[in-house]
C-alpha cells in the first residue's frame, strides 16, 4: 500500500489541502481526466467508482493502484467514447493549461457531466507564480514578463496557458461556479526543506492554508486555485 508521505514535501500537502476542499465524496462515478500517477484516483477509488484518463505512460507506470479503478491511456479524443451525461464528478487538475483548446475539452467534459455534477479544476495562478519569480527565484525578466500577459513553461509539461476562472463559464455556461479557493498561499514563502518534511509543520501549515484559502486577500496571491463548479439542472 501506498502512503502520502511517499510523495515529495509539496506535492502531500498539495493533494491535502485539494482533497479537504472538494469534501467528503462518496458513491460517485468520477473522471479523473489527466490523473498523472494516479495518486488522486486512487485516493477516491476507495469509495467511489473511478475512471482516470492519462496520455503519458511514463506516468503511469508509476500508478497507484491500492484500490481498483480504471485506467486508460488516452487524451481529449477518449472523452467522445463516453455518452452525455456519464459521470457525477469530473477531476481535471492542473490539464487545461496544457492544452491548447481548452473551450472544446471544457465543454466536452461537460457533456459528458451530469447535470447537478460537480467539476474540479485546479489551475496556476498568475499573480503566485509572478510572486514565485520575483521573491523566490529571483528572475525579475520573468515576472515582468508574466506581468505583461506572456505564457510560462514548466519543464515537464510545457508550455503553461494562463487563463482566469471566470473563463471556464464563458467556455461552457452550463458551468457555474461554487467556490474558488487558494492553494499554497505560504508554502513557499518557507524556504527551510528540513521544515517541509516534518509531519507535524505539515499539518499546521495545512490549518493555515485552508483557514485563508477563501479569503480574497490571500487567494489572489496563492500559487494555485481551486475551483469547484456546478453542471446547471
Amino acid at each position: 500500500m501506498h502512503h502520502i508521505t511517499e510523495l515529495p514535501a509539496w506535492e502531500r500537502l498539495f493533494k491535502r489541502i485539494v482533497w479537504e476542499q472538494t469534501g467528503t465524496v462518496e458513491g460517485m462515478r468520477i473522471l479523473d481526466f489527466g490523473s498523472g500517477e494516479g495518486v488522486t484516483a486512487d485516493h477516491f477509488a476507495g469509495r467511489n467508482e473511478v475512471i482516470a484518463v492519462e496520455p503519458s505512460e511514463e506516468m503511469l507506470s508509476h500508478a497507484w493502484k491500492d484500490h481498483p479503478y480504471t485506467q486508460i491511456t488516452g487524451d481529449a479524443d477518449v472523452l467522445a467514447s463516453f455518452p452525455d451525461g456519464s459521470f457525477d464528478m469530473i477531476i481535471c487538475h492542473n490539464v487545461l493549461e496544457y492544452i491548447e483548446d481548452k473551450k472544446t475539452v471544457l465543454r466536452e467534459l461537460t457533456r459528458i457531466l451530469k447535470r447537478g455534477g460537480t467539476m474540479s479544476v485546479v489551475k496556476h495562478n498568475r499573480a503566485g507564480r509572478v510572486m514565485q519569480m520575483a521573491v523566490l527565484l529571483d528572475d525579475h525578466e520573468k515576472a515582468h514578463a508574466l506581468l505583461d500577459g506572456e505564457n510560462s513553461h514548466a519543464s515537464r509539461f510545457g508550455i503553461i496557458r494562463y487563463y482566469d476562472e471566470n473563463d471556464i463559464p464563458v467556455w461552457s455556461p452550463e458551468l457555474q461556479i461554487e467556490d474558488v479557493y487558494g492553494i499554497r498561499t505560504f508554502w513557499d514563502l518557507q524556504q527551510n526543506q528540513q521544515k517541509h518534511e516534518d509531519e507535524a509543520w505539515q499539518s499546521r501549515m495545512m490549518q493555515l492554508e485552508m483557514r485563508v484559502s477563501r479569503i480574497p486577500e490571500y487567494r489572489s496571491i496563492a500559487f494555485f486555485h481551486h475551483v469547484l463548479l456546478k453542471k446547471r439542472s
